[in-house]
């Protein structure tokens, strides 16, 4: 339906007067690309620490595999309607710069990244030794396809526990934040009523 952009607002029917935010949509490509990105250097110190371990091929495709679950993941989750309710939230967008700016920069810190990734490694071994089907009879004779299962099942653990320890610290970014908005506010209102007190 055309409307005459020069009616007064009394002329434009209700049903067509609705003020129609346009939505904030991420690209899958650029969220792609990005999440790449960042879960690449995120997992660089545990895949060089798995390579200094394990050269074989097995053990590199394991890894690679496991790294591309989070980062489909990732996609698929910026690239919700839900993501883009909760990241336009007050100091929402901030605390995800901060969380995860943080971790890349762990990571590129290399001896703090590994020694990081190698605690979550440990116990993530642990785990899958403990859960994983990989050392029953018929998995032992896939030889290699159980090893590389065996290796893509402890970097998906090893990357919910780091994913665990990264909210947890978001948790706190975002309480940070939300008081020092708050002291902001509160110093922004005194002022503002000690400047109206001033004859």
């Amino acid at each position: 339906m055309n409307l005459n952009p020069y009616l007064s607002p009394q002329s434009v029917p209700i049903e067509a007067a609705v003020l129609v935010k346009p939505e904030r949509r991420s690209r899958p490509l650029r969220a792609l690309g990005r999440w790449t990105l960042v879960c690449c250097i995120s997992a660089a110190p545990s895949f060089f620490w798995g390579c200094a371990m394990h050269r074989g091929a097995e053990h590199v495709v394991g890894m690679i595999c496991g790294i591309l679950v989070f980062v489909l993941a990732y996609t698929v989750v910026e690239c919700s309607h839900h993501y883009q309710q909760i990241i336009t939230r007050p100091h929402m967008h901030r605390t995800a710069l901060v969380g995860y700016g943080t971790r890349i920069l762990i990571s590129v810190i290399f001896p703090i990244g590994l020694a990081v990734d190698m605690m979550t490694g440990v116990v993530s071994v642990a785990i899958v030794q403990n859960i994983s089907p990989a050392n029953s009879a018929e998995l032992s004779e896939a030889g290699a396809s159980a090893s590389t299962f065996s290796v893509f099942l402890t970097t998906v653990v090893q990357g919910i526990l780091l994913n665990i320890l990264l909210f947890a610290y978001m948790v706190c970014v975002y309480a940070v934040l939300r008081v020092m908005a708050r002291v902001r506010d509160r110093l922004r209102d005194r002022k503002r009523e000690f400047s109206l007190e001033i004859p």
